[in-house]
């Protein structure tokens, strides 16, 4: 710790990210905080393994020398890469004697249950063991191994921040029984920078969905979508997305290095799986949707949504068309995208960080 001007005290910090998260909303959100911490006169540091260590430390993980070891140790399973990332960083954050250590992950959250010194907060994306349960051909041995890992991480950290008080409600009811646990957690919810361009009414309208195609977004429901939609859906994100077992062709148009784009549109979508935890999150695209002015289209078993009944429609599979063509008409359009603009305001960076300030000052 070194004192600052006026008795501040500024603190040396450490931000945990893991490989290829820079250009992710997930990574966006760490440099956020950065950004956040460092305007208030802290150090701060990104410590995390390289795009190319993780691939590196993957190869390892399932190499012949690994599974050799497996079967002469008579482990049930390979190394769990949550351990061999933490085994690549630990040096560095040790070297570092940061005062603050800020994991964002849980591949990278593993460091926190070594000991290391310095006050030890984790970044809550969602609960990790749980995404595991419901993501595509879950293995339960698999998910015992996460659950044990990441409960370790729990009982390491100072602080557990969580994205939402949706997500912080239903992690206080599934650990009910771990009120030590529990009075950890704060919430820090999800912002976005504010736009440089906000959307402007079209008829027809068009509508937008950027982000990623795992099983969390349901990429099999956002190709329904696109094929009962009234108006065109563009997708953008990463990758092509699209697969010869959808339903019907996803309008793919690339990636793009910032968000502007968005505001070309007159609606931002979400797409989420209808597993508990799911219904429980929140989504990334609100704020970054809201800043823009775009009204959002969600699905009507995802919770968060409800929220933001001025600029949020709900929708299912049945009512899609209807909610976009009655969501289209001009006046009502307007009101919206002003709600939207001035929600998005509300849910800057600079406003939804605030809570950091007591948690690391």
């Amino acid at each position: 710790m070194i004192p600052g001007d006026a008795g501040i005290v500024t603190r040396r910090i450490a931000i945990l990210e893991h490989a290829g998260a820079s250009t992710s909303a997930t990574g966006v959100r760490g440099r956020a905080i950065a950004s956040f911490l460092r305007g208030r006169g802290h150090t701060v540091d990104f410590v995390g393994p390289s795009a190319d260590e993780m691939r590196a430390l993957a190869r390892s993980r399932v190499g012949l020398r690994a599974r050799v070891a497996r079967r002469l140790s008579g482990r049930r399973a390979l190394s769990h890469m949550w351990d061999l990332v933490a085994d690549a960083i630990e040096p560095r954050v040790r070297a570092g004697r940061y005062d603050v250590v800020i994991a964002r992950s849980q591949d990278v959250a593993g460091v926190l249950a070594r000991g290391i010194p310095g006050r030890a907060i984790y970044d809550l994306a969602n609960i990790g063991f749980l995404e595991e349960y419901h993501a595509w051909g879950s293995n339960l041995d698999d998910v015992e191994d996460s659950f044990d890992r990441e409960m370790r991480v729990f009982e390491s950290a100072s602080f557990i921040l969580s994205p939402h008080q949706l997500l912080t409600n239903y992690f206080m009811h599934h650990f009910a029984s771990r009120p030590d646990i529990n009075a950890k957690i704060r919430a820090v919810r999800l912002g976005a920078e504010p736009a440089t361009r906000t959307a402007r009414y079209s008829s027809p309208p068009r509508i937008v969905y950027a982000g990623s195609y795992y099983y969390i977004q349901d990429p099999y429901l956002l190709s329904e979508l696109s094929r009962i939609s009234p108006v065109p859906i563009d997708c953008y994100g990463f990758r092509d997305p699209n697969r010869r077992f959808l339903p019907s062709p996803l309008a793919y148009k690339g990636y793009r290095q910032t968000t502007d784009f968005l505001a070309d549109y007159q609606f931002g979508l979400i797409t989420v799986s209808r597993d508990a935890l799911r219904q429980h999150s929140p989504s990334t695209k609100f704020p970054y949707y809201f800043a823009h002015g775009l009204p959002v289209l969600f699905p009507a078993w995802m919770k968060e949504g409800f929220e933001y009944s001025m600029c949020a429609l709900p929708y299912t599979e049945a009512t899609f068309a209807a909610v976009v063509e009655a969501a289209s008409d001009a006046t009502r359009w307007n009101e919206m995208s002003a709600a939207a603009s001035a929600l998005g305001r509300e849910l800057s960076w600079s406003n939804v960080l605030q809570p950091l300030v007591k948690i690391v000052d």
